[in-house]
């Protein structure tokens, strides 16, 4: 078996949707932790709507520094395993790119397709469970995938909730404010300052975010949740590129 589907396999055997386990399971972890990270899944819309989602369909508007074009995103995340599909527009630019155990890491950029490495693959694997929205739906079902700690943060007075895995390594934090909203999020290979939360529908998601060195900003334009599971094929290859491309 080549060593990127057995990670796959890895990652999705160790990271099964947990909705239909026993609540009381829980997430692990330092208990007062555990309860600030809870407090923040309730001003974000509630405990209970966001364990009932499976997806999140959202559009952000991104101005990176370094292009002279400002782009479109559509992005569908699936909050069950690691798939996400994101379309990028803009007035010069076309782009697609998706990840799955099921499809690998591919991209089309300007009609143009090409599968990922295999490491750019296997960091999207290792990334995905600790997503934002990912670990957001984690607190609310109480999946026991994950482990909070307390950790000191890198803002005057404050801690960050860090994220660690079955692995017993730190993957992710969030620095709240003192309303309990988050104002950072960021994994080990990125960092976001965030902006306000902002009401779409029922839930409530920063409105706004900035990379750690300033290089790039998007804007939320909508979000919605939904309680079932995205359709399996947007994540594969176009079916043009799935014959001479497959791996």
């Amino acid at each position: 078996m080549k060593p990127f589907l057995m990670l796959a396999g890895m990652i999705l055997f160790l990271w099964q949707p947990t909705v239909a386990q026993d609540r009381t399971e829980g997430v692990r972890g330092d208990p007062l932790a555990i309860a600030e990270a809870q407090a923040m899944v309730e001003t974000m819309g509630g405990m209970e709507i966001w364990a009932q989602l499976k997806s999140v369909h959202f559009v952000h508007e991104w101005y990176p520094w370094y292009r002279i074009d400002s782009y479109i995103e559509n992005e569908i995340l699936d909050l069950t395993g690691p798939r996400s599909r994101a379309e990028r527009k803009s007035e010069i630019d076309h782009r697609i790119r998706a990840y799955s155990p099921e499809g690998r890491h591919w991209s089309v950029v300007n009609g143009e397709f090409a599968y990922a490495s295999e490491e750019t693959f296997e960091n999207a694997m290792a990334r995905a469970p600790f997503n934002f929205y990912r670990m957001v739906r984690a607190i609310a079902i109480g999946d026991p995938y994950y482990e909070i700690r307390f950790g000191e943060g890198d803002i005057a007075q404050t801690r960050r909730l860090e994220f660690y895995g079955p692995d017993g390594v730190l993957h992710g934090w969030i620095i709240l404010n003192a309303r309990q909203e988050p104002i950072v999020k960021a994994t080990t290979q990125y960092r976001y300052t965030l902006g306000p939360l902002k009401q779409f529908g029922n839930l409530r998601v920063p409105d706004w975010g900035v990379y750690e060195n300033g290089t790039t900003r998007y804007q939320m334009i909508s979000l919605k949740g939904n309680n079932q599971p995205p359709d399996s094929s947007l994540f594969l290859p176009p079916p043009e590129f799935r014959t001479n491309n497959a791996r």
